[in-house]
């Protein structure tokens, strides 16, 4: 089996122009910072995808921005479509196994303008989404239905940080409940034709007291997935009935440690950082290698394949990207040694990107751009991870 090396973006942060999703809606009044062109990917994909195959990469993970294909409610832009299949032909044609996301945070304006996730009455929307992409993907083996619901419901329901800019906990676990019907019924649609997941933010949680870092952990991570199996949600409120269906794989998104604070709120003292010892990226995230192993050993529990759909560090400093991407690759490397079914490694991301609330400063991408002229500029850690890769470290 090959195993799949690359990298990840998604749609809003690297194609521009994405001017019918909610967070463009809300950059223009001032609550977001502007994504505008972002790496023009939009533009440039063809580009792109020849320099990852220069660059020796056999997978690429992408997403599909629904406010393209339903720039209103009732209205399919059928050039996205095509544009979108192009990208995926092209991938195919290079070699490069493309995994498909079908939602990464952004919703359509008029979606989201109805209540988004929040309202179970939207999810005939989602199913007609899903309805209009499922034929573009001929040829695609992984599809995710969603990527990192909790932290759309974290930050968005919860911090209020981002979209809709709320802090409600029992709106929270509505959106949740309808974010696990959303894959049901994708799932419903699209099994049998590809191998559909979910792809989930799993941070190691550390507090002193192991008790509530287990609660905050059932409630971050393990609650979600044992509602997909199970039909029922564990909320602090109560239980919620959500449609039961299943995951073909688990794609695993890792970056950082949390220590939860004693003191806060312990769902947003995860998002809080204060100085303890550990190196940081320009996020501010705390660099633990081998959380990844931790993360691995615990989405092994549904005995489902997994992929590590994004792992990645904010950093100008090459030296440093490199070290933490060969730290997090050897743990990596020791979970497949003892028996788990990891399957792939996906870098964040391939290119410097639009990064949501902290808009262009923060510097994930093994690619740089020059924002005049577009030009694509492979730093060090490109080269890096190729040669990993071809060394065929983790097969």
């Amino acid at each position: 089996m090959k195993f799949l090396w690359g990298t990840s973006t998604a749609a809003y942060q690297i194609e521009g122009d994405n001017k019918w999703s909610d967070w463009w809606y809300w950059a223009e009044k001032g609550k977001l910072p502007k994504a505008g062109k972002a790496c023009n990917h939009w533009e440039l994909y063809r580009e792109d995808i020849e320099l990852m195959a220069k660059l020796g990469y056999n997978a690429y993970r992408f997403s599909i921005e629904w406010g393209r294909i339903f720039p209103e409610e009732n209205r399919v832009n059928e050039d996205a479509l095509v544009r979108y299949r192009e990208i995926i032909e092209l991938l195919l044609k290079k070699g490069i196994e493309p995994m498909v996301t079908l939602h990464h945070f952004t919703l359509p304006t008029w979606f989201a303008l109805k209540g988004g996730f929040l309202r179970d009455e939207n999810l005939k929307y989602w199913e007609k989404y899903v309805e209009a992409v499922a034929d573009i993907l001929k040829g695609v083996k992984l599809v995710s239905t969603t990527n990192e619901p909790m932290e759309l419901v974290i930050e968005g329901y919860l911090t209020g940080n981002w979209p809709p800019f709320i802090r409600d906990p029992k709106k929270a676990f509505q959106v949740e409940k309808n974010l696990i019907n959303a894959h049901s019924i994708a799932y419903e649609m699209l099994s049998g034709k590809y191998k559909v997941g979910i792809v989930k933010s799993m941070p190691s949680i550390k507090f002193p007291d192991g008790r509530i870092a287990e609660e905050v952990e059932n409630l971050q991570t393990f609650y979600f997935f044992d509602a997909i199996f199970g039909g029922t949600l564990k909320t602090p409120f109560g239980e919620l009935r959500v449609l039961e269906s299943d995951l073909d794989y688990i794609g695993i998104n890792y970056y950082t440690l949390h220590i939860v604070s004693p003191d806060k709120d312990p769902v947003v003292s995860l998002y809080e950082y204060e100085f303890d010892g550990y190196g940081r990226t320009q996020m501010g995230w705390r660099i633990y290698p081998k959380g990844i192993y931790e993360a691995i050993v615990k989405a092994s529990r549904y005995e489902r394949p997994m992929y590590i759909t994004e792992n990645g560090i904010a950093t100008e400093d090459e030296n440093e990207r490199i070290d933490f991407i060969r730290a997090h690759i050897s743990w990596v490397k020791r979970a497949i040694e003892e028996g788990f079914d990891v399957r792939g490694y996906f870098y964040w991301s391939f290119i410097d990107n639009y990064e949501w609330d902290k808009g262009f400063e923060p510097k994930f991408g093994l690619v740089a751009y020059d924002p005049l002229t577009w030009r694509r500029i492979p730093k060090k850690s490109a080269f890096a991870l190729r040669e990993l890769g071809v060394s065929d470290y983790l097969a």
